[in-house]
């Protein structure tokens, strides 16, 4: 039997050690140092077991002589620790009295709701020399719930063997946690402190034995196989949560499952017990001197006063915002998906400037003082300037701040010398926050945004403008001049308002587009020897009458034209003037178009390859959107999107179909259909200022779709995605907006007026 001698025999036990002390039966009557606690204890000691340890960590034996007397044996006997753990109301203590002392109730039991074990009691087990703590269960309605866990994780510290009591239904995460802090604080802090005492049997690097006690009632505890055990499980289990347990020299399981009114057997654990006692590999028996010295010296060394906060169950921070400011590391104050409802950010406690972050902004002063908070920043141009003038007004004046309500507010060089700062004049300034991780991820895409605003100007005046100038210059006489020409000659539609490019016809001089132009012929009798490019009626005719110099109305208000060439419907060779025009037409072409081709490529190259490097990652890729994703239409320039229309009609059309269109085509060869009609066949019977017009790719800064300009003309701020003013948007999401917007309104509208009933769901 475990616990031999009778409770009542302890006095005649005493007197067979060697002890040359007079010690009493009553643990209470020893003359110990009794400390000074901050607040009253409880002491539940029994006959048989004492208060070591009170809450507030304070030892009650100051000395190890002190500690030996209660203890009653002498200083030679070698002891292990064994201490127990688990939460309040497991049946710690109850276990102890069971397992080391066949159910006498050395630690004291409760059957109220108050804890009996406070602390941390000591009682030894003199058949097995086992020094029997029994510590203050977790869970438990403390204030200090930080210093009990101090507490509980020194006693671990110079334990040999512990005892995890657990009564659950399953394996609780709590158990988990403290094993898991515990193994790391030996490692980090504990194990260091022991193996510099100088006593033999401290210098162990390793921690104590771990057995985990679980008993349930209606489920089957833990069971191991050949191919993984219990213990296997368990450690895989601390694995996936994180929690390293190589501190603990061993790790045991032992599950039971009682039935009430079956009391709870202790036997498997007696067992596990009595062979960790018996193995000496990792750990040896120790004097009670060297196991006071180290509960002592852990002590004395992490003691002092903790900051025990109240853990909030349900803390706020699950329910607010994450983004955290950049600057100042503060948390947004906002719920969670506020910027769904379009309320950006906010914190309302001051941050920090920090210059990487350039969080200082500019408010209007004067709108400051009349109670507005108009946020300004330095720009090239204000919002009333064009491309042009702003720029050569940056160039002379440099930067400007412009206010949405006072219009210019400052210049950086409006004077020639003297110029005032911003702040001095204009501006006051104020430190935002940085919500956005290190500046938003497509802030190059907005500096591309801005140069944009002057380089799309490049392929617009291309060939239209710039080259249009220059080619004016070198058109031979009977060529109409590039500004006259609004509309196609043919087709009758508008250069400016389709963007179409302007061709000029080499036989009439008339402007077409390119449709009704794209046929070559030679025109010797304007001086083109080489096929040229020529409209669809001068193409017709000039293939059945070479020789023929096709009629042109700008010649009968040219006299010069009409000088050198008296007769335009006649047959001949061309005059010299218009042998010189032509020559000078054709040197023109080899300088003018490769220089407009040159701007114009080297832009759409130069721009194309900055625009895939600093594209937003939730934009859709350009080779992934060849058509507009809200009308469908292809993107390109006018007559790119006829080629595209065309093909596809082509590919769906019918071999009768296909067999008229051939036909068509031949009379066109022949001649035998009017240029209007030509035109209209060569375009695919398409109306261009209707479903074909220039349809360059442009991206919605909040879905990031790639649409067409015509699919995209709202402007508005996306906070989201960090496009804090106005930036193209397509038209679904701006009538999202205006449906969250209307919706807003009307519960708001309810709100004030106390019938719901208006708002639509």
């Amino acid at each position: 039997m475990w616990f031999s001698a009778p409770l009542d025999a302890e006095k005649e036990e005493t007197d067979t050690h060697d002890i040359n002390l007079q010690i009493s039966n009553d643990f209470k009557s020893i003359d110990v140092c009794t400390p000074i606690a901050k607040y009253e204890l409880n002491d539940c000691s029994t006959d048989h077991s004492f208060l070591l340890m009170d809450a507030e960590e304070s030892l009650h034996c100051s000395k190890a002589e002190t500690f030996r007397k209660k203890l009653k044996c002498n200083d030679d006997t070698k002891i292990k620790v064994i201490s127990i753990f688990g939460n309040t109301g497991d049946g710690k203590s109850h276990t102890m009295n069971h397992t080391f002392f066949d159910g006498a109730e050395v630690f004291q039991t409760s059957q109220e709701q108050r804890s009996c074990t406070v602390g941390v009691y000591a009682a030894l087990q003199r058949d097995m020399d086992v020094l029997c703590l029994d510590t203050e269960g977790l869970l438990g309605t403390s204030k200090n719930n930080n210093r009990r866990m101090r507490m509980l994780l020194k006693i671990l510290a110079i334990s040999d063997i512990v005892i995890y009591r657990i009564r659950s239904e399953r394996l609780r995460s709590d158990m988990f946690e403290f094993l898991g802090s515990a193994s790391q604080a030996f490692c980090s802090h504990f194990a260091q402190t022991l193996q510099s005492l100088p006593e033999p049997g401290m210098s162990q690097t390793l921690g104590p034995a771990v057995i985990i006690f679980h008993e349930t009632q209606h489920t089957k505890p833990l069971n191991g196989s050949v191919a993984e055990s219990v213990e296997d499980q368990l450690r895989n289990h601390f694995e996936r949560l994180n929690y390293k347990i190589n501190a603990f020299s061993s790790l045991r399981y032992i599950g039971i499952q009682t039935s009430k009114p079956i009391p709870t057997d202790y036997s498997k654990l007696k067992t596990a017990i009595k062979l960790e006692i018996e193995n000496t590999t990792v750990r040896s028996p120790r004097q009670l001197s060297v196991v006071f010295k180290a509960m002592n010296v852990l002590n004395t060394k992490f003691s002092g006063d903790i900051e025990e906060k109240s853990t909030n169950p349900f803390p706020e921070q699950s329910l607010t915002c994450p983004v955290r400011c950049e600057a100042c590391n503060q948390r947004c104050q906002r719920s969670m998906g506020h910027l769904g409802d379009g309320e950006t950010h906010m914190n309302q406690h001051p941050c920090n400037y920090q210059n990487q972050y350039d969080n200082k902004k500019y408010l209007c002063k004067a709108c400051y003082k009349n109670g507005k908070e108009n946020i300004v920043t330095f720009s090239t141009q204000t919002k009333n300037d064009s491309s042009w003038s702003g720029l050569a007004k940056y160039a002379w004046k440099g930067g400007v701040i412009d206010c949405p309500s006072c219009g210019e507010i400052y210049r950086s060089r409006q004077y020639w010398f003297g110029n005032k700062s911003p702040e001095e004049t204009s501006v006051r300034a104020i430190i935002v926050h940085v919500w956005e991780p290190k500046g938003p991820s497509h802030s190059a895409q907005m500096v591309l945004d801005t140069v944009s605003t002057l380089g799309d100007a490049l392929p617009k005046l291309h060939p239209n403008t710039v080259t249009g100038w220059l080619a004016d210059w070198v058109a031979p006489s009977y060529w109409k001049q590039n500004s006259e020409i609004i509309n196609c000659h043919a087709c009758k539609k508008n250069f400016e308002r389709t963007g179409l490019h302007k061709h000029h016809c080499r036989g009439c001089g008339e402007g077409f587009c390119h449709a009704c132009s794209q046929n070559q012929l030679p025109v010797p009798t304007r001086g083109w020897t080489e096929p040229v490019r020529v409209c669809n009626a001068c193409y017709a005719l000039l293939k059945n009458q070479p020789n023929t110099m096709p009629a042109n109305t700008t010649e009968a208000f040219n006299p010069i034209n009409s000088n050198s060439n008296p007769n335009n419907n006649t047959t001949g060779a061309p005059g010299t003037a218009d042998q010189a025009d032509i020559t000078a037409r054709k040197i023109g072409e080899v300088l003018i178009n490769p220089l407009g081709n040159l701007t114009k490529g080297a832009y759409e190259y130069t721009k194309g390859f900055i625009k895939e490097t600093v594209r937003p990652n939730y934009w859709i890729p350009d080779e992934k959107a060849p058509n507009c994703m809200i009308c469908d239409n292809p993107f390109g320039s006018a007559e790119e999107c006829i080629i595209a229309k065309t093909k596809s009609t082509a590919s769906s059309t019918t071999t009768a179909n296909t067999t008229t269109q051939q036909q068509t085509q031949e009379n066109i060869s022949n001649g035998n259909m009017s240029g209007s009609s030509t035109s209209n066949i060569l375009n695919g019977s398409y109306n261009i200022s209707s479903s074909v017009r220039d349809s360059y790719r442009h991206h919605c800064r909040r879905c990031g779709l790639a649409i067409c300009g015509y699919c995209s003309k709202n402007r508005e701020p996306v906070l989201e995605h960090g496009w804090e003013y106005p930036v193209r948007i397509c038209d679904k999401c701006s009538e999202l907006n205006q449906s969250k917007s209307t919706i807003n309104e009307q519960i708001a509208s309810g709100n004030k007026s106390g019938n719901h009933s208006t708002v639509t769901e």
